[in-house]
Formats: structure tokens, C-alpha cells, sequence
């Protein structure tokens, strides 16, 4: 019996020894430092690219050639003879107004020659009988030519109430509808020249000395990504406004983008006031700003390294690299923020930016 009770003992140390010998191996297994998730990103290439440092604002497309066609008489719009978007060429009839007191008019003017001339049919035997005398028929006479005056005065009265285009172009704009009541001076269509456009830009007074006449410029629309509208300064006005220290520029733009862009269009002006041919540049989206320094993370060998840059030519997209960064190194530009130098990645190329 004490035999099978010593052995017995043996079995349960021997179990303890062998537990406690796997407790430690997975205390080790759990105190191992685990390997670092690589975090994905989007990189793209530094490379060389002209940039050109602007003044940019917002504006709208207009033409250089436009007017307002008005009413030129109080009525009621009885025709419209073009739609916006339509061509019309210079004394073309566009719209006509009725005049009621017009009207009635000429009206009257046609009854009182009707009237007229059948009175002098009417006298015209007697005279000839000798029933009447001379200067009763030549007054009768005389009394129809002033009808027939008044009828051409009337008429012409009424032919002033068709409204033309005083030039052609294309309908900008229509501000009325048929059978709308317009006093004098209202305005019933706009009319534009699409072939010569324009852009007005209200700059802060400080950039006076920045811009001149016939400087580079250009245009971006977000309704058409990725293209570019060629311009030059064209005029300077002489004053300041007051009110708001602003300036007003116009810029005129190259007969190229006559043929995409559109009077009334929303824009992004650029007017050029410095240029980097050849510099170094990566998009701006890819410069983090940690206590005034900018900064970029460059990948290398699978790992993101936070490189300080110093900045030059900024053109709202790309911004040239001074220092910091060779061309061709791979910049990460998108899931950069909150990174941190020495983490790895998974990167990701994207083309052009």
C-alpha cells in the first residue's frame, strides 16, 4: 500500500512541474512585442513641373460686347420672336409691345381717311357740275391729305413699339414673358457677343503693385476639370473702391476658350505674378504643418520617415520643394495625418497627383 501511495505522490508532482513549465511558455509567448500593422496610403512621385505663383479670386464669365434691348414705350409684350440661347443678327425684330392708346390711334387715323375720301368721291361730281365751289372741294381735298398724315404719323408710332436687336449676338437672357405688362425702360432680353468674353476680378488694394496690364492669367471652372483658359490683364480701374479697398481688374480671354466656357459661368481667375519652370513639386494636400514647420512623409523600403521641406512657388495644387526631398521620392498624400515617422505602410502609387 505505501508503495502505490509513493507512486501516486510522484504522478501529481510531476504534473505540477509540467503545468507550471507551459504557464511560463505562455507567459513568454504573451510578453513577445508583436509586429507593427502596416497602415495604407497613397503616395505619388515628387517631379518636375512649371509652377506658377498667382493671385487667385472668384468671378464670372461675361461677354465684352453685351447690352440690355428695353422697352421703349409702356404695354403689354404681345410677341417674342427669339428664346435665350438663340443667334440673332443686328436690327432683327425680337420682341413687339401693344400700346393700347396706340392702337386706338391708328384706328382712328384709318377711319377718319375712310371717312374723308368718301366725302370728297362724294363732292367730286357736284363740283364738277358747278353744284359747289372750288374751295369747298380743295378744302375737302386738303382735309383728306391731313388724314392721311395723321394715319402715316399713327402708323409710325405703332412700328416703334417692335423691339430689335441693336447688334447680333446671342440671347444672354430673356427677363420677360408673353403678355406681361412693361413700363418704359424695361429691360426684355440681354444680347451678347460669345466670341470675345471677359472676366472682372475685385482684388484687395495691397496686390497693386503686383499686377500690370497685359500680364498672364487664366482661368479653371469646376464644371470642366483639368482644363485650363488662357487670359492676359486687359484693363486696371484707376481708383480704389472705398467702401470695400478693393480693385477692380478685367481680364480678357483667348478666342480658344470662347469655344467651351460661357458668359455667366463661375471661375477661378489667376492672375500670374511669379513662375518656377522645372521646380521640384509634389501636391500641396501632401505638406503636413507641425509648430510652423511643413513637413512630408516620404516612404522608403515599406516604412513612412516625416522629412521637414522648406516650400516655394505655390500654385494651389502643387507647391515646389526647396529642400528636404529629391525628385522621384514618393511623398504620401493621402493617410498622412496622424502618422508617425518609422510606421510602415502600405502604399499605394497614384498617377499625375
Amino acid at each position: 500500500m505505501m508503495k502505490w501511495n509513493g507512486i501516486w505522490v510522484l504522478l501529481v508532482g510531476l504534473s505540477v512541474v509540467l503545468a507550471s513549465g507551459c504557464k511560463d511558455e505562455e507567459d513568454a509567448e504573451a510578453d513577445a512585442p508583436s509586429a507593427p500593422r502596416s497602415v495604407p496610403v497613397e503616395t505619388v512621385s515628387a517631379t518636375a513641373r512649371t509652377l506658377r505663383e498667382s493671385i487667385i479670386s472668384t468671378a464670372t464669365v461675361d461677354s465684352k460686347s453685351a447690352v440690355d434691348v428695353v422697352a421703349e414705350v409702356p404695354g403689354v409684350v404681345i410677341t417674342l420672336d427669339t428664346e435665350q440661347g438663340e443667334t440673332v443678327k443686328k436690327g432683327q425684330r425680337i420682341a413687339q409691345i401693344q400700346r393700347e392708346e396706340v392702337n386706338f390711334g391708328v384706328s382712328s387715323a384709318k377711319t377718319a381717311v375712310q371717312r374723308l375720301e368718301s366725302e370728297v368721291e362724294r363732292l367730286r361730281p357736284l363740283y364738277d357740275k358747278g353744284v359747289i365751289s372750288r374751295q369747298v372741294f380743295d378744302e375737302a381735298q386738303w382735309r383728306l391729305q391731313e388724314a392721311r398724315s395723321e394715319q402715316k404719323r399713327a402708323s409710325m408710332a405703332a412700328s416703334d413699339l417692335r423691339a430689335v436687336a441693336p447688334m447680333s449676338g446671342v440671347v444672354a437672357m430673356r427677363y420677360v414673358n408673353l403678355g406681361q405688362q412693361v413700363a418704359t425702360g424695361t429691360p426684355l432680353f440681354r444680347i451678347v457677343d460669345p466670341e470675345e468674353l471677359i472676366v472682372a476680378v475685385n482684388l484687395p488694394e495691397n496686390s497693386l503693385g503686383k499686377i500690370f496690364e497685359g500680364q498672364e492669367a487664366y482661368v479653371e471652372s469646376d464644371a470642366l476639370p483639368d482644363q485650363t483658359f488662357n487670359g492676359k490683364v486687359e484693363r486696371i480701374s484707376p481708383v480704389v473702391d472705398p467702401r470695400t479697398g478693393t480693385l477692380r481688374v478685367q481680364l480678357s480671354l483667348d478666342e480658344a476658350a470662347a469655344k467651351t466656357l460661357k458668359p455667366g459661368m463661375f471661375v477661378k481667375a489667376h492672375i500670374v505674378v511669379s513662375q518656377r519652370p522645372d521646380a521640384v513639386a509634389i501636391p500641396r494636400r501632401a505638406v503636413v504643418f507641425t509648430d510652423d514647420q511643413s513637413n512630408v512623409f516620404v516612404v522608403e523600403d515599406k516604412t513612412a520617415l516625416r522629412k521637414p521641406v522648406k516650400l516655394g512657388v505655390n500654385d494651389g495644387t502643387w507647391v515646389e520643394i526647396l529642400s528636404g526631398i529629391n525628385m522621384g521620392d514618393k511623398v504620401v498624400v493621402l493617410g498622412q495625418e496622424g502618422l508617425k515617422s518609422g510606421t510602415p505602410v502600405d502604399a499605394v502609387e497614384r498617377e499625375g497627383g
